[in-house]
């Protein structure tokens, strides 16, 4: 018996044919194993080997992975080693994530993660089978996971296959480590992780010297990348129970010593090889200093390329107690009601700003306020003034204008102006309608008492307009009696804008919290009880595709991505922590996102569309 005493046992090998998989097979079948080699792609077969058996097939492919686990074991018997080797990269593109299209990381997720787990799945449910058809726990049971350096370092450029790695040679190869034992009690998972390795993957890429030099030789101490053999090798003594018997859940460098920053500098690599003088065009290695200090130079000004910048409008509506007085009164209504209200003022109101402030973002926030809510609850309110946020109007009791006459509605919007600017010491220049409920005479009100926006309709769902000036839409009355020809008849064309017109910044339900988060008993479209996640990920949805039109704005234009939240809704203990997911992912965009209020977006578009 040799060393590793790995004679006779049944390996099955996924990415057989590629680089390091055929490695593998090679290496076991030297050591005496039956192979059962599986991968995606035809075998180049030149020989015939009595312990080689060919698979086809795709491990993403459930039934496919398990039909070739199950052909394995009726060619060669029980599966005792797994070397879940195959996976895939795309050397060829390189992306920043914000770049990355969704196709090619799920491409490359499908291979790397999705198939690797339903291999090893596959693989132990295998173990299990012919353990209770034996009575016997089987022999040498061990996984060895094909990872890689850039799970370690990261990778720039391929985010979607470092990302994939990292997971699997420690988040996958560590959970499993620790389930394995149940199954058999000696069995083992670990992993090998290569750095550079001379394959066909890599295409070329370190066949110039100054590649060579910058990716590998400088970062690695033995100054050379790695042959398939090394990684196949380090994969046997892994898979052994005799040399690797007590190693479980480790991750193994084939890497040369590879570190996270330059180790050789120039000059002492050309004290031991002859290297041509180089100067790449945007890495500089000094001479003078350790080659750790690599001085990054920064691109011409001339060559950087700007985006419009998509400005992030968040909105909060305080309506409090005042949302179950106007649009969302109800004979039924009680004090259960009214308490979400004071759960809104009391503990919603300091948790939203509490969040807004750790986010930085507490004076770029708009909150539309119904007077009713101000002067009932007068130190939440005042903290939100204090936060330096907007003040917009949200009517007084949250009324709809449908509630009321066009005399009472003037009275209400005159009281709350005067109200509002002597709270804040600033007039208002926003109204959102109470449950978007406004009509042609709120509109001809704000203009006359000289409101810059409104946010309660959306014509556009993510880009700032004029608000159309039309006469009140009526409905056909479809009678018996009446000609057809009545109502046959087109919109009329709305009057062009003057100074005094709204500047419409978008709002609807879709962009909210509380229609779908929150329990209204006698609201017919409430819902409460839809998983935040549904939510994120719709909002998420809505801003990648907007995002795609960035480059088609006009030079005029621009691009909103408005939310309307509820202290009772987003202050939610269940609710919060996905309104910050949502703050922390809109933010790691970078420069490509700006939060701002909605007065001052209104304001901007407004002075590059004057009339």
């Amino acid at each position: 018996m040799s060393f590793l005493q790995l004679e006779n046992l049944h390996v099955f090998v996924t990415g057989a044919a590629g680089g390091i998989g055929s490695a593998i097979v090679d290496e076991f079948l030297t050591r005496g194993c039956k192979v059962s080699a599986q991968d995606k792609r035809s075998f180049q077969i030149s020989f015939t080997n009595e312990k080689l058996f060919h698979i086809q097939g795709d491990i993403s492919d459930e039934h496919a992975i398990s039909s070739a686990i199950a052909d394995a074991v009726s060619h060669f018997g029980p599966i005792n080693i797994l070397c879940a080797n195959a996976g895939i990269t795309d050397e060829s593109n390189s992306y920043p994530i914000w770049d990355m299209p969704i196709d090619l990381w799920e491409k490359t997720y499908s291979t790397n993660v999705r198939g690797t787990f339903l291999t090893i799945k596959h693989f132990l449910k295998s173990v299990e089978k012919a353990q209770v058809e034996r009575s016997i726990e089987l022999e040498n049971v061990a996984v060895v996971v094909t990872g890689s350096e850039c799970g370690v370092f990261g990778q720039a450029g391929h985010s979607e296959y470092a990302s994939g790695k990292a997971g699997l040679q420690y988040g996958l190869v560590r959970s499993v480590k620790n389930e394995i034992v149940r199954l058999n009690r000696k069995a083992r998972i670990n992993a090998v992780a290569p750095g550079w390795v001379n394959t066909p993957l890599i295409e070329g890429r370190l066949d110039d010297p100054k590649e060579m030099y910058l990716e590998a030789e400088a970062t690695v101490p033995l100054r050379k990348i790695a042959e398939p053999e090394d990684v196949a090798r380090a994969a046997a003594f892994l898979a052994s129970h005799r040399a690797a018997g007590h190693i479980s859940g480790q991750c193994l460098s084939v890497d040369g010593g590879m570190e996270g920053r330059v180790v050789w500098n120039e000059e002492d690599a050309r004290k031991i090889t002859t290297f041509t003088e180089f100067a790449a065009p945007e890495i500089r290695i000094s001479k003078e200093h350790s080659a750790s200090k690599v001085e990054a130079i920064p691109p011409r000004i001339s060559q950087m390329v700007t985006r419009p910048t998509i400005k992030i409008l968040l909105s909060v509506d305080f309506d409090a107690v005042s949302g179950w007085l106007g649009t969302g009164q109800h004979p039924d209504n009680n004090l259960a009601d009214y308490s979400t209200g004071f759960f809104s003022a009391y503990v919603g109101v300091p948790r939203l700003l509490k969040l807004f402030k750790k986010h930085g973002i507490q004076d770029r926030v708009t909150w539309f306020v119904p007077m009713h809510s101000a002067e009932s609850f007068p130190e939440e309110f005042k903290s939100i003034v204090e936060s330096g946020c907007e003040i917009g109007l949200h009517g007084y009791c949250h009324e709809g204008a449908p509630q009321l006459t066009t005399i009472q509605e003037r009275e209400v919007l005159e009281h709350c102006i005067k109200l509002c600017t002597s709270l804040t010491g600033q007039r208002p220049i926003g109204y959102r309608a109470p449950l978007y409920q406004l009509r042609e005479s709120t509109i001809s009100l704000l203009e006359e008492h000289g409101f810059l926006y409104d946010s309660s309709l959306t014509h556009h769902d993510s880009k700032p307009y004029y608000l159309p000036n039309l006469p009140p839409i009526q409905a056909p009355k479809y009678e018996p009696q009446a000609s057809a020809t009545e109502w046959m008849k087109p919109l009329p064309q709305p009057s062009p804008p003057t100074p005094k017109t709204l500047v419409e910044i978008p709002g609807n339900w879709y962009a909210e919290d509380m229609t779908p988060l929150q329990y209204w008993p006698h609201t017919p479209n409430s819902q409460g009880y839809v998983d935040v996640r549904v939510i994120e990920q719709m909002w998420k949805d809505k801003f990648e595709w907007i995002r795609t039109e960035v480059e088609d704005l006009g030079v005029n234009e621009t691009m909103v991505f408005p939310l309307v939240l509820h202290p009772d809704t987003s202050g939610m203990a269940h609710v919060i922590g996905m309104i910050e997911r949502v703050i922390v992912w809109l933010k790691g965009w970078g420069g490509e996102v700006e939060f701002e209020t909605f007065g001052n977006v209104a304001e901007e578009w407004k002075g590059r569309n004057a009339v």
